[in-house]
Order: C-alpha cells, then sequence, then structure tokens
C-alpha cells in the first residue's frame, strides 16, 4: 500500500463503508429478532461482532496516521487534520458520524427487543415453576392449583 491508502482519509473512507455494513447488519439482527429465529441470530452476532472489531482496530489505525501527520492524537487532533481536508474527506467524516448515530439507535432497538423476549421467557418460566402465576397442567391432565394454608379432609 502507499502512503496515501494508509493515511487517515483511506482509512475514514474504509470505517465509512464498514459502518454501513454494520448498520445492514444491525437491520438484519432487528428482522431476525422480531421473527424470534435464534439460529439466523447466532450468525448475525458472529458478523456483527467481526465488523465491530475491524471498525475498533481501523479507528486506532486512523487516530495514529493523524498523529503520524503532526496532530494531536485525539479528538482535538482529528479535528485540526478535517479543517485542512478537502470536501469529500470532511463529508465522508460527517457521513461516517451519521452512520454511527444510526447504528447507535438500532442497536438501541435491538437492545429493548432483546430485552422484551427475555421478559417473555422469564415470566414464561415462572408460569411454569407456579410463582404466582395462573396455574399449569400436571402430567395427569389436571390443574394444579396452589393454595395458601392448610388441606383438609371432609368426610
Amino acid at each position: 500500500m502507499t502512503p496515501a491508502q494508509h493515511g487517515p482519509a483511506a482509512l475514514i473512507a474504509t470505517e465509512l463503508e464498514l459502518a454501513r455494513q454494520l448498520q445492514e447488519c444491525l437491520q438484519q439482527e432487528q428482522a431476525e429478532l422480531v421473527r424470534a429465529d435464534v439460529a439466523a441470530l447466532a450468525q448475525t452476532a458472529g458478523r456483527k461482532t467481526g465488523l465491530v472489531d475491524q471498525m475498533n482496530l481501523l479507528a486506532q489505525s486512523r487516530m495514529q496516521a493523524v498523529a503520524a501527520a503532526g496532530h494531536a492524537g485525539a479528538e482535538a487532533g482529528m479535528l485540526a487534520w478535517l479543517a485542512a481536508q478537502d470536501e469529500a474527506v470532511r463529508a465522508d467524516w460527517q457521513a461516517l458520524l451519521a452512520a454511527a448515530a444510526s447504528g447507535k439507535e438500532l442497536n438501541r432497538t435491538n437492545g429493548l427487543l432483546i430485552h422484551q423476549h427475555l421478559s417473555r421467557n422469564q415470566a414464561g418460566l415462572q408460569a411454569l415453576r407456579g410463582g404466582g402465576q395462573p396455574a399449569v397442567y400436571g402430567r395427569d391432565g389436571q390443574q394444579n392449583v396452589r393454595t395458601a394454608g392448610r388441606s383438609f379432609v371432609a368426610g
């Protein structure tokens, strides 16, 4: 690779492409959560983790490249470097920030869907255990009703 391909601008473009792939992955995850497709979710989770790992490595590389270009290796250095770039690089940066915000919102929504599934599963388990939920049917087909107090035999 040439130095330009290792530069911050090239890294931003690559990050942007990965951010778009992550958005698609999060949208796919959302659809799988709605369908409760557990098998597909496991596959999507692996893909999502891989994309996030790649993006983290690229962000570190970008900050190192900004520092190598003579700017502070922090947000202030990134902003100073961007100020000296052409409009296309700044547009890519803004698109990357927008994609990150969109991904954050998709991830938040997916978290809510996961929470709903967990709550539903916990309520189902609680009902099976008879913990204050409606009674369930036993092996004999009779409803198992738990009553408080003592049992007595009339007769």
